[in-house]
């Protein structure tokens, strides 16, 4: 799995198998992408983040493959159940990820994520127009929680839907490239006929590192550990 690393696309086959949640639980990236990127972006003993921790895959794979993670999630039922398949020192933190300030977290060697959706008409979704300025603050902060040889590693897909098309793949790497270093762009492609994001088969992993003014400006020595 550690081709990744030599790959700008790869097929896999993108089946969301049942996980026992109560409640919609098909907004997730497959475990079988998310232990590709934390093998090949992260060792074992390595602390994982993921600001949107959604359903949890990317925390399980990480407590899986030896490494401790942290994630923030709003909603309460969604953190009491990844919590609850957590062991320390991983551990969920039921808030936004808007509050990563205000946390005392370790320096990462990974952050993998996929962002909340929006759909095609901005105005409609629950972000509003501040959606690409409030990512660009979070992406920022995650940065200053980077170790210098960190990556930051975004899934996001394009939105194909009755209302109209909407590149968000381009949208989030022209965003994020504006605070972050980009690095590349891997591909992935679903062969199961399962969706990779509203009404496509595909998405995008865009990898960053943060750039060194974000690193001087990281957290104070009691929260690298």
């Amino acid at each position: 799995m550690t081709g990744l690393l030599d790959r700008d696309w790869l097929i896999i086959d993108g089946t969301l198998e049942p996980i026992g949640f109560d409640g919609f639980s098909d907004d997730r990236s497959p475990r079988e992408l998310t232990d590709m990127v934390v093998e090949a972006f992260s060792a074992p003993g390595d602390w994982v983040l993921d600001p949107f921790a959604g359903l949890g895959s990317t925390l399980f794979s990480a407590q899986a493959m030896g490494r401790s993670a942290i994630g923030f999630e709003v909603d309460p039922a969604r953190a009491t159940w990844i919590g609850s398949r957590l062991k320390p020192p991983s551990r969920l933190i039921q808030a936004s990820s808007q509050t990563m300030a205000e946390q005392d977290l370790p320096r990462f060697a990974l952050a993998f994520t996929s962002p909340p959706y929006i759909t095609v008409r901005l105005e409609d979704d629950p972000w509003g127009p501040t959606y690409f300025a409030d990512m660009q603050a979070i992406f920022a902060e995650v940065a200053r929680h980077m170790l210098p040889t960190g990556k930051i590693v975004v899934e996001v897909s394009n939105i194909l839907t009755e209302d109209g098309f909407r590149p968000l793949a381009g949208q989030f790497s022209n965003a994020l490239g504006e605070i972050l270093e980009p690095e590349r762009e891997i591909v992935r492609i679903n062969s199961s006929g399962w969706s990779a994001g509203p009404g496509v088969s595909h998405s995008s992993l865009l990898v960053f590192r943060p750039r060194l003014h974000d690193l001087s400006r990281s957290p104070g020595s009691r929260r690298s550990r």
